[in-house]
């Protein structure tokens, strides 16, 4: 019995440090492919193509991924200018409606980014400043005003929402929903071009960011890496680039554009319900973890059958 307290003690109390350090995961979408992501090992897993709208149209440039706060998993086309609802288990994209962009052609690329705040309410930015509230049940857009800044994604903590600026504007900021004015928070301090930032915040009110590099800053000829994950600072603004995400092996040979859109696991508003993610209330294990436990059970299983022999 001494043994096995001797050896549970230290794993047990690493399992707990494990547990508090339990693996992030979000999902993000590459062109039309739905990528499930352990943002703690920076490793993506591809879970498949949303398909197809009336069998001929194909759901392609994913962007904005966000939870809604019953946990539906929602994204724009920025190839049709439509709102989806995204299964993250399956991947199938389900049209939600059109968005009916005045003023916007559907040909035109838009870098659009999208957040729910907690409250329910949808928000939708295009790089051109645009910034638009969306009706949820059916894509419908309402024009709140200019941004008056190039950002290429959105992220909410509680009812706040933060923009996250790139193509040469590397820097955060404030976003005050009824008007579209933009507060400063601060730069990145990273002189690198980053053609999309798409940020998330997780249940602690940490903010990710996916960095996105394709297409390069103009006159660029070397081959950007896939894509990154980034952390920021809210009081400052500071990016802190923690590596390239990790595809598949055959992503040299596929063609899935780089990553764009980040929600995290759980949402941020507690989801849960809404026929969303399920959440898992009990801590998970990272892979240390894990093989720890496994240690544990086969060292008390060792001590076992050696009693037995002695009787």
């Amino acid at each position: 019995m001494r043994l096995r307290a001797h050896i549970a003690a230290p794993v047990l109390a690493v399992l707990c440090g494990q547990a508090h350090a339990a693996d992030v995961v979000g999902y993000s979408e590459a062109f039309d492919t739905l990528f499930r992501i352990d943002l703690s090992t920076h490793t993506a897993q591809e879970v498949g193509a949303a398909g197809y709208l009336n069998g001929t149209q194909r759901i392609a440039d994913l962007e904005g991924l966000s939870f809604s706060p019953a946990g539906g998993l929602f994204a724009v086309s920025d190839a049709l200018k439509v709102l989806v609802r995204i299964d993250p288990q399956s991947s199938h994209g389900s049209l939600v409606g059109p968005l009916n962009l005045a003023g916007e052609s559907i040909s035109q690329p838009l870098d659009l980014g999208m957040t729910f705040t907690c409250d329910g309410r949808l928000w939708l930015s295009a790089t051109d400043g645009n910034f638009w509230q969306v009706d949820p049940s059916n894509g419908a857009t309402t024009p709140v005003g200019k941004l008056g800044v190039k950002v290429t994604g959105l992220a909410a903590k509680g009812n706040q929402v933060y923009a996250a600026g790139s193509q040469g504007n590397n820097n955060l900021y404030l976003v005050d929903t009824s008007n579209a004015h933009t507060t400063l928070l601060g730069a990145y301090n990273s002189g690198v071009y980053i053609t999309t930032a798409s940020p998330a915040f997780d249940s602690a009110g940490n903010l990710f960011s996916i960095l996105a590099y394709v297409p390069p800053e103009p006159g660029q000829t070397k081959i950007p890496p896939w894509s990154d994950l980034a952390s920021l600072d809210l009081k400052t603004g500071t990016l802190t680039n923690t590596g390239n995400i990790v595809g598949p092996p055959d992503l040299q040979s596929e063609f899935y554009g780089d990553l764009k859109g980040l929600a995290i696991v759980p949402p941020a508003c507690g989801g849960g319900g809404g026929g969303g993610v399920a959440t898992d209330p009990t801590p998970g294990l990272s892979s240390l973890g894990k093989l720890l436990l496994m240690s544990l059970l086969a060292a008390v299983a060792g001590t076992r059958l050696r009693r037995r022999r002695r009787n």
